[in-house]
Parts: C-alpha cells; structure tokens; sequence
C-alpha cells in the first residue's frame, strides 16, 4: 500500500526546516514544492510527505479524507514555547509572529492577520490527535532542538522507526533549492547553528515572556510536560532580573 507522511504540529518549530532536510534526502517519496494540506494530495499515486502545521487541527477529517487508501504516518513538531512565542517571520516584521491565543494568518491576496489559531490551540490539537487512536502505528514527536543539535540522530531514529530510505544527510539540505514561500518561512536559506536555540533569553524578549506566561500560566504546566522546565524558578528568576539557570535539555 501506498504511504503518506504528514509533517503537522506546532507552527515556527522547524517544520520548514525540517521539511527542506526531507527534500533534500527522502527518497522514495513525492515532496510537493510549497506547504499543502495533506488532504489535498490524497490521490495523487505513490508514496508522498506533505508540511502543514495546521493540519494537526483537523486531524480526523484528515485521515477521513484519505478512507484508508494509503498507510498515513504523522510527525509532530514541537519546540520550546519561550522560543515559539518569540518568532518573528519576514512577513511580520514589526510583531512577533506566534502568541499563545493567535497567530497571523499569511494570505496572498492581503496582508497578515492575526486571527489564526494560537499556541495553546494547536497545543490542543497535538494532545486530541495522541489521544484519537488515528495514528495506530504510533505518532514520531520531533523537537526542533533535537533536530538542530542531532541531525544526524534525528535521521537515523526515522530511518528505523519509520522505515524511512535516505541518501545525503540532514545537515547537507542548503544544497537543495527551496522556492520563494519555504525561503520566507525559513527567513532565509542557512546551515544549521546550534546558537539559534533558546533566543528567547535575549533581554529585547524578556517583557513578551513575562506578557505571555502571566496571561496564560497554563504556559507553565506545558513548558514542564515538553521536558523544558523542572519548575517555574526560571520565571521568578525572570521577573526578578535575576541570571537565568542553564537551558533546559530538548
């Protein structure tokens, strides 16, 4: 039976990044040039892997969508919250991105807005989807500082678990073209720099963080669930204007 690998989950968490890796070295499987809705592709023939963050919103009529034709298999992107809610996009030059209740909306017949599902909405989604049964083969959670740090790692836990065949490496993806709308995503084409990790220290962020943990502190019990955070010392350290302990581990 045919496969389709869908790439959804939380959106400034690497999903382009990881994608352009795909298509760089994923062999066996169609990559559409631009971000598609998986539903979309679901008669074209062959294997094919399509990036869509928001699709983790509508998972079921996703996997509705396909009625069993082809073997679905679903990769979540996560990331630090702190890091996601502090994003900006070249589009949005003048706001950050990501909020905890929203997000801006790219259209290509008018500017952004920001009226999309926010953080905590797809962080919803995420946890309905784990929980729906839709995926029995299990679902691959992919943490952006993982897949920075350990590309090499990252490639090889997918090519096991997922009976994935690869040729190049992650870290080699620059050398694979990207098109206008997947370069803007990426705010530009780069290699890979462990230093893009947790930019949400820089001082310029520190009243966003504050904003967004205080008007939403379920922010807290998530940062912990992901592994971020052991507690909330970081915040009191945060709003003291204290030094902030070491990064949590991805």
């Amino acid at each position: 039976m045919d496969r389709h690998l869908i790439i959804a989950g939380q959106g400034r968490a690497g999903s382009t990044l990881f994608y352009n890796m795909l298509r760089h070295s994923l062999r066996d499987f169609h990559l559409p040039e631009t971000e598609v809705s998986a539903a979309l592709m679901r008669d074209r023939p062959g294997n094919v892997c399509t990036k869509r963050p928001f699709d983790i919103l509508q998972m079921d009529r996703v996997v509705a969508a396909f009625g069993g034709r082809k073997t679905l298999d679903l990769i979540v992107t996560l990331r630090d919250p702190r890091d996601i809610l502090t994003s900006r996009h070249r589009a949005v030059p003048g706001d950050y991105f990501y909020s905890a209740d929203r997000c801006y909306l790219l259209r290509p017949d008018g500017p952004p807005t920001p009226t999309a599902p926010g953080f905590l909405q797809v962080h919803k989604g995420i946890l309905d989807t784990a929980r729906s049964g839709l995926f029995p083969r299990g679902i691959f959670y992919l943490k952006y500082e993982d897949l920075v740090a350990h590309p090499e790692e990252v490639q090889a836990l997918l090519a096991e678990g997922l009976d994935l065949r690869f040729e190049g490496t992650f870290r080699d993806f620059t050398r694979q073209a990207v098109n206008e709308s997947l370069d803007k995503a990426l705010n530009g084409l780069r290699p890979l720099e462990s230093g893009r990790m947790a930019k949400w220290r820089a001082p310029e962020h520190r009243d966003r963080i504050i904003d967004q943990f205080t008007r939403f502190p379920v922010l807290h019990d998530i940062l912990i669930s992901l592994g971020y955070e052991a507690d909330r010392s970081w915040f009191d350290a945060l709003r003291g204007d204290e030094a902030l302990p070491a990064a949590g581990t991805a």
